[in-house]
């Protein structure tokens, strides 16, 4: 019998950042986490913060996501952010769209702060298109796909598109998205 995938709290997730490469010096400016439990997105149970990254947001990145400084200079930092962020890490099971992205600045950010991340299990949109599409496929490529809005580069408005567009692959999906968990993990359950 296939394991539903509903039986299980997942959390699709999206960060804005200042720039691509944390070890250059970019960070997270805006966080966003949506939840879904038996195939519904749990509205109410949604986080979503800017967060000071105690830089400032060059005039180029601003122009992608419409963040900047201003928008930025009361948001919390990232110390008052990142137990949330642990919570629906360590309760769920993580939707990313180009997980290595989000991952890498979530991993520098941990440490950078002094503490670490969790263990993270997650599945990637990204990676799932392979399987669907056979090649893998960007976030508005699958948004128009699915006929879901475009996705904005704004945290909380493409992690709901990234949440919609995992509940529509899961449906397409042929394989059990449990053992696809622990295919992506190498984990027993």
């Amino acid at each position: 019998m296939r394991t539903k995938p509903t039986d299980h709290i997942f959390c699709a997730m999206d960060t804005e950042t200042t720039g691509t490469n944390p070890l250059a010096g970019d960070r997270i400016i805006e966080v966003a986490m949506v939840p879904i439990y038996k195939g519904k997105i749990l509205y109410r149970g949604i986080y979503h913060s800017l967060v000071n990254p105690q830089i400032r947001v060059p005039a180029t990145v601003e122009k992608v996501h419409g963040i900047g400084n201003e928008q930025l200079r009361d948001a919390p930092s990232m110390d008052e952010v990142f137990e949330k962020i642990r919570s629906y890490v360590s309760r769920s099971i993580m939707i990313f769209h180009r997980a290595e992205f989000d991952l890498t600045f979530l991993d520098f950010t941990a440490k950078e702060i002094g503490t670490f991340l969790p263990t993270v299990r997650f599945l990637d949109t990204y990676e799932i298109a392979e399987l669907l599409f056979k090649e893998r496929k960007s976030l508005s490529w699958l948004a128009k796909r699915y006929d879901l809005p475009t996705p904005t580069h704004r945290a909380l408005d493409d992690a709901i598109v990234t949440a919609k567009i995992f509940l529509r692959m899961v449906r397409d999906l042929e394989m059990d998205v449990i053992e696809l968990v622990k295919t992506w993990s190498g984990e027993e359950w």
